[in-house]
């Protein structure tokens, strides 16, 4: 059985308070509570989930104030971790269970009070090069207005999803990466958005953006953003890999998407924007959706892309449950 630790919405939502304002109260003494986290560090076997005894296991905590390592400890002889800690500083920080094997980092979500038992086990897996599948669960292309420079800005989220028991790695950054798609020949200033792939695990490059952080067993969302001149509308959107689910918003009353099976459905409103939806399941590589969109001129700013990757991280549900229906 594979433990799937995808806790992605928080993620995009942790990242996102990172960098935006905010008024977070920062207390200067500790509160007065003791929180435990208590579980076990275990790693497929040949029939179930076995221990993995005298592994360093140790407890961070990330905050605007304060961001490291608080304390640390080698799993018992059944793999077992304790930790009590008292909360302190900003009470927006997060606070969670870290354990590292074969070079890689596995984490618990983000903890609560007292968590013990199954939501406190990390689960550890063994790494492999070989080119083991990555499955695209949903893929979702959302293109915006033109602003005044007749530029329309390209947000694109993919939920992948490695459904063996062993992590892919790239031996080095200038290997072949562990996942790579290609991007439209006219994107300009390619950037990472919020996601679970952080910004310098992704590269740029030839064209193709690639991923050269380990993927594990389970979910993992990668965001990111780029421009295109509205004049390479209507904009071919090949797909070279199949995707569970896939999502084309359109920001405008006149655009359309069409082909890969794309059926359209309600549109949604985020933030007061509104975007034409539509939506393909079960879409083989090899498709191409075509997104066509008139010339306008309406901007969209990026605090709109809070809701955006909300009504994403919605999709992406579906998509899970898909997933999971079929294993």
């Amino acid at each position: 059985m594979v433990h799937v630790r995808a806790f992605t919405l928080a993620a995009c939502l942790t990242a996102i308070d990172a960098v935006a304002p905010h008024h977070a109260a920062a207390q200067a003494g500790a509160h007065a509570d003791v929180h435990v986290v208590a579980g076990r560090v275990l790693r497929p076997g040949p029939e179930e989930l076995e221990p993995v005894p005298g592994l360093w296991v140790v407890l961070h905590r990330l905050g605007s104030d304060r961001a490291g390592p608080l304390d640390s400890m080698r799993t018992g002889a059944r793999g077992t971790y304790e930790f009590r800690y008292r909360p302190f500083g900003d009470e927006r920080a997060l606070y969670f269970a870290a354990a590292s094997y074969g070079g890689v980092a596995y984490f618990t979500p983000p903890l609560a009070e007292v968590v013990r038992g199954e939501p406190a086990e990390i689960i550890v897996y063994d790494t492999t090069t070989r080119d083991i599948p990555i499955t695209v669960r949903g893929r979702h292309v959302v293109v915006s207005a033109a602003d005044p420079d007749e530029m329309r800005t390209v947000l694109e989220v993919y939920e992948l999803s490695n459904d063996t028991v062993l992590t892919r790695v790239s031996p080095a950054r200038t290997s072949p990466p562990t996942w790579s798609a290609n991007l439209p020949a006219a994107a300009r200033s390619p950037r990472v958005s919020d996601g679970d792939i952080p910004a310098d695990a992704v590269v740029f490059q030839s064209g193709e953006v690639r991923v050269v952080a380990p993927l594990p067993p389970g979910v993992k969302q990668l965001a990111f953003t780029y421009s295109m001149p509205a004049s390479v509308f209507p904009l071919s959107v090949p797909l070279s890999a199949a995707a569970d689910v896939l999502e084309v918003l359109v920001e405008d009353p006149a655009g359309s998407a069409r082909g890969a099976r794309l059926d359209e459905t309600e549109p949604v409103v985020v933030d007061g924007r509104r975007f034409r939806r539509f939506l393909a399941q079960e879409v083989p590589a090899g498709q191409v959706a075509i997104v066509d969109v008139p010339r306008a001129a309406t901007g969209w700013h990026s605090r709109y892309l809070i809701g955006v990757m909300l009504l994403v991280g919605s999709v992406m549900f579906i998509a899970l449950a898909h997933a999971f229906r079929r294993a």
